[in-house]
């Protein structure tokens, strides 16, 4: 009689779990960086290709998020990038900060995606690697980019599934079988 309580009391909570999981992603996606790299346009290329419904805006803020279906973050950092957009570090932080914030309030589930390997790691990179992985539903990675297991780490601590991908363009995939619920 115990393991059947037993049995029952843990299939009760995996089903509160599931039940507490995000909405599935849908599109229309909002597509934006964090932290202002050009991976950013790498995704944006593919989303296309793969004929995804999408609005890419480099600084994309709340506002934006209305009639999406979810929000993907390209993660990883760029001083040439941010240059580009005249933006700190700082100023980036706090626009992806606010836009997480209204997403997880619109109840709009968030993708992460590191598609630069080592690359997009490092100093500047790793903050925004963080944020965005540590608010995100799902995490795309590119096993270069985890070669510290930062964004493993990060989905054990947060119950955030991880899924890898071997080069960039195995990113594609992964993110047609999500929108596709595949």
């Amino acid at each position: 009689m115990r393991f059947s309580s037993l049995f029952a009391a843990v299939l009760c909570s995996g089903l509160m779990v599931a039940c507490a999981e995000t909405k599935p992603f849908a599109q229309p996606i909002l597509l934006t960086s964090c932290g202002q790299c050009a991976d950013a346009l790498m995704m944006k290329t593919l989303l296309s290709r793969d004929s995804l419904a999408f609005s890419y805006l480099p600084t994309a803020t709340a506002a934006d998020l209305d009639g999406k279906g979810s929000l993907m973050l390209v993660v990883g950092g760029s001083s040439k990038g941010l240059g580009a957009a005249k933006i700190s570090a700082d100023d980036e932080t706090a626009r992806v900060t606010a836009l997480l914030d209204a997403a997880e309030k619109a109840e709009i589930p968030i993708i992460a995606v590191h598609m630069g390997g080592l690359a997009r790691r490092g100093a500047l990179s790793d903050p925004f690697n963080r944020l965005g992985a540590e608010h995100a539903h799902r995490l795309i990675v590119v096993k270069g980019g985890d070669n510290d297991s930062l964004f493993t780490k990060i989905a054990e601590d947060n119950s955030i599934l991880l899924e890898t991908a071997d080069t960039a363009l195995g990113v594609s995939p992964l993110v047609k079988k999500i929108y596709h619920n595949e």
